[in-house]
């Protein structure tokens, strides 16, 4: 647990640099080994992780967090009972353990699927909530409209640690103002995290080769995800169509493939400029029109893709497809791995090809993540800086290693291979507000349809969405700048 911990000091600096353009996505600092250093894994090891932190008593005091809460995602700071499951009580542990430390009481609110009463709330000058965690979208929004203060007001909280997410936090930025951070206590950034499951058995049948040594071989790339996918599309049934009685080369829904495939291919839909600005950028770049065309062709081809309109995260039925031995690859998430468990075929982790070999590294989608707001009403800022920080120092050493080692290295995979497959995804993760904050406008309304449509016209989609998405740029810049 204790080198998983030094491990993350590298993965959580910052996002890596995925294509060749640096326009295109940041450029991660190189991670140190930790067995390189011996002298200070021995240290690490005897230092509390919140010695740095001093000495607080907050006389029983309560931090009351308002939280957006999904079943299937960890979205709650607050663990109330433990139950013998391992991330459950690593959880439960780290808020005892800070409750003790600090003598204060937490208290989570939840509200399914948004948090428009704690908006009510803070509108109405309420101080009810220490904390909101909440969806990106709404965050921004929260933001523009004067309900937060920044982050960097926080006291205490210290970005530059390494249990915050360095270059996230920066992407997260508009102009000068940082108003978001990402913490190791915020689990939903590798719950969010998409990669490709593979079918063992088929790879073996149909002689695909060592998929592991292609991937870190760096061979891994689009065209030969296309040929694999191409050799065991079969209809099985010999009806003449494709339904669910046949075996297909991608399991995915029709809003995931274009985003995971462009953000594979180290392309953004969103980009800052020179000024930290968000730019409309897609239509004139032929990067992201390259790759654009590649998701179509992965999708289309032989009728490898099993075309799917449901508007689902994931498709419970391409999970029963892919038990059943029916699809090659299957889009997933670190969320979704759990429902593979009962799969009697054996099945392998891999991170989302490059556009080709002259591509650097891999890239990770993270199709988005929640974020926490301190309200406007917040009166207690030393209070909530301190309780924050202390989450994700002793989250990063005591909880996130359960999360990455045991739930998904331990419990969802089945090979070592596999293992190293997460550092590798996990590593490199890339967040694009096309994706996240604009997703309603760009992917959901229109990218999505397209895909079902399969309507490759970017250029026409481009000047279609062109107005609307420059127009909320605008307006969010200019919200932005008009905050004290």
């Amino acid at each position: 647990m204790k080198r998983m911990a030094l491990l993350f000091s590298a993965l959580l600096l910052a996002l890596i640099s995925c294509g060749e353009a640096a326009t295109d996505v940041p450029v991660q600092t190189e991670a140190q080994n930790p067995a390189e250093d011996k002298e200070t894994t021995a240290v690490t090891e005897e230092v509390s992780p919140l010695a740095h932190l001093g000495t607080h008593d907050f006389g029983g005091e309560t931090m009351t967090f308002y939280t957006r809460e999904r079943s299937s995602l960890h979205f709650r700071l607050n663990v109330e009972e433990s139950d013998g499951t391992v991330l459950n009580d690593a959880l439960f542990e780290r808020c005892r353990r800070l409750e003790d430390t600090y003598n204060f009481r937490y208290a989570e609110i939840y509200e399914q699927g948004n948090t428009t009463q704690a908006r009510a709330a803070v509108m109405a000058g309420d101080s009810a909530y220490d904390v909101i965690t909440t969806r990106i979208v709404y965050a921004y929004n929260y933001a523009a409209e004067g309900l937060l203060k920044p982050v960097t007001e926080l006291p205490v909280v210290d970005l530059s640690k390494p249990y915050w997410d360095d270059a996230l936090n920066q992407n997260l930025s508009i102009g000068d103002k940082s108003y978001f951070a990402v913490g190791a206590f915020n689990l939903t950034g590798y719950d969010y995290s998409h990669m490709l499951v593979f079918n063992k058995g088929l790879v073996s049948q149909f002689d695909l080769g060592d998929m592991y040594g292609i991937v870190k071989g760096g061979k891994w790339t689009m065209d030969s995800m296309q040929n694999m996918m191409k050799a065991v599309v079969s209809d099985l049934d010999g009806n003449s169509t494709m339904d669910d009685a046949d075996r297909y080369g991608l399991l995915a829904t029709s809003k995931q493939i274009l985003p995971c495939v462009w953000i594979a291919a180290g392309q953004l839909s969103i980009k800052k400029d020179a000024k930290n600005y968000p730019t409309f950028s897609f239509g004139g770049d032929q990067g992201f029109a390259d790759a654009f065309e590649r998701a179509f062709d992965l999708a289309y081809t032989a009728d490898a893709w099993r075309y799917t309109k449901t508007n689902e995260d994931v498709d419970p039925e391409n999970v029963n497809l892919f038990i059943q031995n029916q699809g090659l690859f299957m889009d997933m998430t670190a969320s979704y791995l759990e429902t593979l468990r009962t799969m009697d075929m054996d099945f392998g982790i891999i991170p989302y090809p490059k556009a080709d070999e002259a591509q650097k590294n891999y890239c990770t989608r993270i199709e988005g993540c929640e974020l926490f707001c301190i309200p406007v009403t917040n009166e207690r800022m030393e209070f909530t800086g301190l309780v924050l920080e202390a989450m994700a120092a002793d989250a990063y050493a005591n909880v996130l290693p359960v999360y990455y080692d045991v739930m998904l290295k331990s419990k969802y995979t089945r090979d070592t291979e596999s293992e190293q497959m997460i550092d590798l995804i996990f590593g490199n993760r890339v967040l694009d507000w096309g994706d996240t904050i604009w997703c309603e406008i760009i992917r959901d309304a229109n990218f999505m349809t397209m895909m079902q449509k399969n309507d490759r016209d970017l250029a026409s989609a481009a000047v279609s969405m062109q107005k609307k998405v420059e127009k909320s740029i605008t307006e969010t810049i200019e919200a932005f700048e008009a905050l004290d």
